[in-house]
């Protein structure tokens, strides 16, 4: 009886020391996610355009950073996780202003051309009239 207890108790053991080591290697992903969704935003420009999103992820990933260091892979997951999906929001709001940035300047370059077209088809209009004109003489 007593080797079963020391066999249910090593198991346990073994099975939260492999759990623990599972979420110490999720949080260390995690926790590099984060970081290069963090670069990402700050190359697509995110200081500018999302610098809230922006400066939260930062602090929370640096939270994350302090908690792994102090042993809570847990809360450094949690974290890392939150500072990830600020990050990707970060990114994600700077590439939606910079596509509408380039959609107005399309809009401004259609309305030109559009005005150029409008400008053709009026001397267009003048010159058939001044055609006829010498027609009818």
């Amino acid at each position: 009886m007593r080797w079963i207890i020391y066999l249910i108790t090593l198991t346990t053991i073994l099975g939260l020391l492999g759990c623990g080591r599972q979420l110490q290697q999720l949080a260390v992903e995690t926790m590099q996610n984060a970081q290069i969704a963090l670069s990402s935003a700050e190359a697509m420009g995110a200081q500018e355009t999302a610098g809230t999103p922006l400066s939260t992820a930062q602090e929370l990933f640096i939270t994350a950073e302090n908690e792994m260091n102090a042993g809570d892979a847990e809360q450094a997951y949690r974290l890392a996780l939150r500072a990830y999906l600020h990050a990707r929001i970060a990114t994600e709001t700077a590439i939606a202003v910079r596509e509408e940035a380039l959609v107005e300047e399309e809009e401004a370059r259609l309305t030109l051309g559009e005005q150029s077209v409008a400008e053709v088809l009026q001397r267009l209009a003048v010159i058939k009239a001044e055609l006829d004109a010498l027609r009818d003489d």
